[in-house]
């Protein structure tokens, strides 16, 4: 298939910008590594001596190893980029702490036994919790410390509390009738928790940013449920991946939420060149969805038919983004990607 010079020049130009972002990329989640190691695993250590039971080393690993780590490092970092300036240290605290209990809190919805009494009360008065076991005092001693190094406690409370209903919301997802729109879904869970990131950072939310902000959110939930494909069929959760019967055209909606993402970066006040970074550095986020997208549609036969998931295996179903091969596939991927205004 020949390529078209626009193609090329595309290529090119996202080829010769890849070696910049990994190496922003790298020099961040290094100096998140050992800002952690500094404020974050010694206050851990207490909460490992005194375990009742209720936190487990997985909990533990998606805390310092996952949320605190990629949200301020990569996400926290390239709205940093955006806006034109680097992050201050109340900031990087902030987006440590609250992007941290992400994990805490959605164990509260996916674990009965870890269910907490009243959680939107705790959302708005976390000071008042007694808290029920380790679990749930990690929980407080986080999400305080983190509003107190906030510039908009009571923003985050609020925005906190949508993030809750629409993790309510979403429990209808496991229901076989009466699912609501599933894109309304995914980018309430998603947009609600993006734009709950956002408000750590002191800069004010513009108007069309926060329209941003939601989009890329929801873009972002869209890819984790492609991923998660198999795990949420086993589980009995439906999601827009879950229902297709043809990856040509989840691909298609994927992609053009991804176009939309990157039209309402460009209709953001901020620098032009701080806005073409940030969709760089978006697009490299986004690149291994494409992959598990190609990974699905090679196991439809040439001569056409449906993808049906209960025909396929699990090692068909999930896309393994530590291997060499996939990540050069990714790698691939993005040099794809249209990010010019």
């Amino acid at each position: 298939m020949r390529i078209n010079q626009k193609s090329k020049v595309l290529f090119i130009e996202n080829l010769l910008r890849l070696p910049g972002i990994y190496a922003f990329l790298l020099k961040r989640v290094l100096y998140q590594k050992k800002f952690l190691k500094k404020e974050l695993e010694p206050e851990l250590l207490a909460f490992r001596r005194k375990n009742d039971g209720s936190l487990t080393e997985a909990d533990f690993k998606k805390l310092t190893s996952y949320y605190a780590m990629g949200v301020p490092s990569i996400f926290g970092e390239s709205l940093c980029v955006l806006r034109g300036y680097p992050m201050s240290e109340n900031e990087r605290l902030c987006l440590s702490y609250l992007g941290g209990i992400s994990g805490l809190l959605d164990d509260l919805f996916d674990e009965p036994g870890k269910s907490a009494n009243h959680l939107s009360d705790f959302i708005h008065s976390p000071e008042n919790l007694v808290p029920g076991n380790t679990h749930e005092k990690l929980l407080k001693t986080l999400y305080i410390k983190g509003l107190s190094y906030s510039p908009h406690p009571q923003k985050i409370k609020i925005t906190a509390t949508e993030v809750f209903n629409a993790q309510q919301m979403s429990l209808s997802q496991k229901e076989t009738q009466g699912i609501p729109d599933l894109r309304d879904i995914t980018f309430l869970k998603g947009g609600n928790s993006f734009k709950y990131y956002r408000l750590c950072l002191a800069n004010k939310l513009q108007e069309k940013e926060d329209e941003m902000i939601y989009q890329l959110g929801g873009l972002m939930q869209l890819g984790n449920d492609i991923f998660d494909i198999r795990q949420d069929t086993r589980d009995g959760i439906t999601t827009l991946a879950t229902i297709t019967s043809d990856i040509s055209l989840l691909r298609e909606n994927f992609d053009r939420e991804l176009q939309k993402t990157f039209t309402l970066v460009d209709d953001t006040a901020y620098d032009a060149s701080g806005k073409k970074q940030f969709k760089m550095l978006i697009s490299l986020a986004i690149a291994r969805v494409f992959v598990c997208l190609d990974q699905f549609e090679a196991l439809i036969s040439p001569e056409g038919g449906e993808f049906r998931i209960k025909n396929f295996s699990r090692k068909q179903l999930i896309c393994d983004m530590q291997k060499m091969s996939n990540q050069l596939k990714a790698i691939h991927n993005f040099l794809k990607i249209p990010v010019s205004s």
